[in-house]
């Protein structure tokens, strides 16, 4: 009873703090120029996403347990796509991918690039061929390499589409009486408290996975990546609600990014070798595809822009994902 009350208090202060940290994104998004699609993919949604920084290289440093963190990491990619359906219920008569901007593409595409290295790192080490630098793996260097140029990327890319959006008409400005200091600043309290309360959550997680005896991979991509998700899905949601939808998508399909590179820093504190070496390799593999195959058809519904909806209230898109991410999480359980 007490480990329940403890789950719903902490799940209210995330509801708080990430409804408020995604109402200064959309201040940062106009404070720094660069739009809401590059601050959700890469502020916003790094903010969100360290809880699983902290909580998976707690499991691989402190606790030796490389399938919990690794699960963790891809079941949040999983999870963070199947939010893209669930906040589809949200947006009312038009559906959530048809009002996102085409330009989420770029880093949808990304993400698949991501996936397929970490696929191909976990095959490799499956094979019992390993590229490795010391103790660590190449495809982890590649993965946080990839990071920082899918931010560049995404980062020139807004840029050069604002400037071409502002040649055609005027820009708005909404929060002028905010000063681009204060933002900053409480965007980083509030990301600080995201992290606190996101841990503080996964380890809850942690408690009801050790009462209900589930294996590791599969605890890390269902308990603990839905625990450590729950800051994208209500900060998502926040955007939502302030008409920023672009900034809702960017965030999802950014915090994939980070978990990728995330990924990779697992890699290097796990000083036992190399992290891949170490992990179900079958189960983490099969989650790596789903994820690729889900950020496929992700893609496929931003460029097609649908606008029917099945008689469930979801675009058929949304309903291949659902589709996806319980057939994945029944694959995974018995595995």
């Amino acid at each position: 009873m007490l480990l329940f009350l403890q789950v719903i208090v902490c799940v209210g202060f995330v509801v708080i703090v990430g409804t408020r940290l995604s109402q200064i994104a959309d201040v940062l998004a106009e404070k720094t120029g660069l739009g809401r699609n590059w601050v959700g993919a890469i502020l916003l949604a790094g903010a969100t996403s360290l809880p699983e920084l902290a909580t998976g290289v707690s499991a691989v440093a402190g606790f030796n347990a490389p399938n919990l963190a690794v699960g963790g990491v891809l079941g949040s990619c999983l999870f963070n796509l199947l939010l893209l359906a669930i906040l589809d219920i949200f947006t009312g008569p038009e559906p959530l991918l048809r009002r996102a901007a085409i330009s989420h593409g770029l880093a949808a595409g990304l993400g698949c690039v991501m996936l397929g290295i970490a696929a191909i790192g976990i095959l490799l080490a499956q094979a019992g061929t390993p590229l490795t630098i010391a103790w660590f793996g190449v495809p982890s260097t590649v993965l946080m390499i990839l990071y920082l140029v899918s931010a560049r990327l995404i980062a020139q890319f807004e840029l050069r589409r604002r400037r071409e959006v502002l040649e055609q008409e005027a820009e708005v400005f909404q929060y002028n009486h905010i000063k681009p200091m204060q933002a900053y600043l409480t965007f980083t309290l509030l990301a600080g408290a995201i992290v606190v309360l996101g841990v503080w959550l996964a380890s809850l997680g942690d408690q009801v996975a050790t009462v209900t005896r589930l294996g590791q991979s599969f605890v890390g991509a269902l308990l603990l990546a839905a625990a450590t998700s729950l800051p994208e899905f209500v900060a998502s949601l926040a955007a939502i609600r302030l008409n920023a939808v672009d900034l809702a998508v960017s965030n999802l399909f950014g915090s994939n990014l980070f978990n990728l590179a995330i990924l990779g820093i697992y890699d290097l504190v796990y000083l036992r070798g190399n992290l891949l070496v170490n992990i179900n390799h079958s189960v983490h593999l099969f989650t790596a595809i789903v994820a690729i195959v889900m950020t496929a058809i992700a893609l496929v519904g931003l460029i097609y822009r649908a606008a029917r909806r099945s008689r469930l209230y979801l675009t058929w898109d949304g309903l291949g994902l659902i589709m996806l991410y319980l057939g994945g999480m029944y694959v995974i359980y018995r595995g």
